[in-house]
């Protein structure tokens, strides 16, 4: 493994020395640690850089105005310093939609895209909405005020666990739930999600991810979660299989594919990323 500071805000690994390379996106609250059980084989093959967005893991703690064209603009500062023609570029959930926008934005720096567990298709859920209002947060910050530190970083571990996860106590998980509650020891990056959250998914909101997944110029990957909590997969069956598109639903799997079944996200991927596209023009 090496570290690359990259551009302003970023926190950049980069594995293995393909000709070919994958950049991978983690989701909201998450960070590159996520990619840790697909990481080693994906790198047999080729070049991988895994990022933590700013926001989140060994990051800036402060995101860009706005949030998705402001990461969009650094990954397309990243990939051009790269001084690689094309990239594949690979998301799960918030990275999904970074991925798709960098995708739509610069279609020349992308070879393919893979979409994981990606919110947005057809709006937000009205749940998601409840998370982020004012009301919510000033609830959330009076009632975080007697707990100490360490137990609300206990929890939101858990709560990664149980909301990404199909069998969160299964062995190994507990190492991933350090991992991720590391990055949250302090009560008020903690907090800073909320406000975060309420920008996020005002911004998505707004973004057409239906339109823009069928208008995409590069070959991609639908790949879901049989049962993702977050973003149910009946949103991937809402697609069909296509000349440039694939679509794929790992059974007894939760929203983070490549933690919950990282050998069938990995042959899934790989088998897309070797399979010939005729495209057009």
């Amino acid at each position: 493994m090496r570290h690359d500071p990259g551009p302003t805000g970023l926190h950049v690994r980069k594995f293995g020395r393909g000709s070919q390379t994958l950049l991978l996106i983690h989701g909201f609250t998450d960070s590159s640690d996520t990619w840790s059980r697909v990481v080693p084989t994906l790198a047999k093959h080729y070049r991988v850089i895994a990022v933590d967005l700013p926001g989140f893991g060994r990051a800036s703690r402060n995101w860009p105005q706005p949030i998705i064209p402001g990461y969009v603009e650094l990954l397309r500062e990243l990939i051009c310093k790269q001084r690689r023609k094309q990239v594949t570029v690979i998301g799960n959930s918030l990275g999904a939609v970074v991925a798709l926008a960098l995708a739509t934005e610069h279609p020349h720096l992308v070879d393919r895209v893979v979409l994981a567990d990606m919110p947005g298709i057809d709006g937000t859920p009205r749940w998601w909405g409840l998370i982020g209002a004012r009301h919510t947060e000033r609830l959330a910050r009076l009632l975080a005020l007697p707990v100490p530190p360490p137990l609300l970083q206990h929890a939101m571990g858990h709560a990664f666990l149980y909301l990404g996860l199909r069998h969160p106590h299964q062995d190994g998980h507990d190492e991933l739930r350090k991992a991720f509650h590391t990055h949250y020891a302090s009560k008020s990056h903690a907090l800073a999600l909320l406000p975060f959250a309420r920008q996020l998914f005002s911004e998505l909101a707004e973004l057409p991810v239906r339109r823009m997944i069928r208008e995409l110029q590069a070959p991609v990957l639908l790949l879901w979660g049989q049962h993702d909590l977050l973003t149910p997969s009946k949103k991937a069956r809402s697609f069909v299989n296509g000349p440039t598109r694939r679509v794929v639903v790992i059974p007894d799997c939760g929203h983070l594919p490549q933690v919950d079944r990282p050998q069938e996200f990995v042959d899934t991927v790989l088998g897309f990323l070797e399979r010939q596209f005729a495209l057009a023009g």
